[in-house]
């Protein structure tokens, strides 16, 4: 006879392991809005802002998306153009590719990212805190490595 959720084995840790990855995005999501809020920024503003200031190679929108923003390029360029009218940061046209504007953090945008990490920060060891030995770089360390593999290894059923 079938019971609800018998197929599903409480020692298979990969459901609890999603759903931990959902809190822990739900959180993020929280922190983001919260310091954007204080700005009068959306979640995709602090969004933009957040990965201009991880990857500050990313100089363009294309290069931007490339940086696993779950962002379309007509949105990017919407928050880069509501940011730059901000003060967050500013652009030039890209002399190499008359399509494409070059992105400037500005002080003032690095600031904010900089907020939003010990927000995060603090949230985070909010969180694992009651968590005995618990190490946050290492457990952050682990999980970019398994999103590095994730990203090397397509999907296939």
């Amino acid at each position: 006879m079938y019971s609800s959720g018998s197929w599903l084995s409480e020692e298979d840790g990969s459901i609890t392991l999603v759903n931990a990855c959902f809190t822990l995005t739900e959180q993020y999501r929280m922190v983001l809005s919260a310091v954007g809020r204080e700005q009068q920024l959306s979640e995709n503003e602090m969004l933009v802002l957040v990965h201009l200031a991880m990857h500050p190679d990313a100089r363009t929108q294309k290069q931007l998306q490339g940086t696993n923003l779950h962002l379309s390029i007509s949105s990017i360029c919407r928050m880069v153009e509501s940011l730059r009218r901000k003060g967050f940061l500013t652009t030039e046209l890209d002399v190499n590719d008359r399509r494409s504007w070059i992105i400037h953090l500005e002080e003032r945008g690095r600031q904010l990212a900089q907020q939003f990490q010990i927000a995060l920060h603090a949230r985070l060891q909010q969180i694992f805190g009651t968590v005995p030995s618990f190490d946050l770089d290492a457990f952050a360390d682990t999980l970019s490595r398994a999103a590095q593999a994730v990203s090397a290894q397509p999907f296939a059923c």
